[in-house]
């Protein structure tokens, strides 16, 4: 199966962009990008879709569908003039621990946050280190739902909305069988621990982060 960087310089190359120009506009080093590892951190991914936003971000990170979103989603740019909200959830996302149980949550009683990103189901303020270094503190991200009954994408981060609270981890298989999945941190600080999968509501994939602007 092909990585992410295989299909990122699949990308780079039909649109013509030199590795040099893409590492500068990344800002990071040509040589992070020559020998980069299969995947790249959230954070980056987030700043890619923003200079690029013609790239299929599924496409990118799963192999799924085709490497440029389609021409006629109705424009794009006539979605961002209407204006597309998405309900900033009124709980925490802690990377360390249990914040807040989410059942009951009515997202017509929550803030809305506008949001020019097709597929955005809610957003979620991220609170904790334990996704140190790649995702911070404070940030918002922008999630859209997944049926986990047919797909969970192994090995990236995931929202997961459970009956104790939610979280944002690492999924990976449990070892204790297909009734559990396990929860992993970033931060070695943090031992995964395993979720019974009766126990999760939904869970959501992150298609990209807002960062709210804060005053002095």
């Amino acid at each position: 199966m092909e990585t992410v960087k295989e299909r990122l310089l699949q990308f780079l190359k039909a649109e013509r962009i030199s590795k040099a120009e893409f590492a500068r506009k990344m800002g990071m080093s040509e040589a992070y990008v020559s020998t980069m590892r299969k995947s790249l951190p959230e954070a980056r991914v987030a700043k890619l879709i923003e200079l690029y936003p013609k790239l299929n971000r599924d496409w990118l990170l799963y192999g799924e569908g085709e490497m440029y979103l389609p021409a006629d989603d109705k424009n794009r740019d006539e979605q961002k003039g209407s204006g597309h909200f998405v309900p900033l959830l009124p709980v925490e996302a802690y990377a360390g621990s249990l914040q807040a149980y989410s059942r009951g949550i009515d997202p017509r009683e929550c803030k809305l946050l506008p949001i020019s990103i097709e597929g955005a189901d809610l957003a979620i303020p991220i609170s904790g280190d334990s996704m140190e270094p790649v995702i911070h503190n404070g940030v918002i991200a922008i999630l859209a739902r997944i049926n986990e009954r047919a797909f969970i994408p192994w090995g990236n981060p995931l929202v997961i909305d459970t009956e104790n609270g939610v979280y944002l981890k690492v999924v990976r298989p449990s070892e204790k069988g297909d009734d559990y999945i396990e929860a992993c941190s970033y931060n070695s600080q943090y031992p995964p621990f395993h979720i019974p999968t009766e126990s999760i509501f939904g869970i959501y994939r992150i298609i990209s982060y807002y960062y709210p602007v804060t005053t002095m």
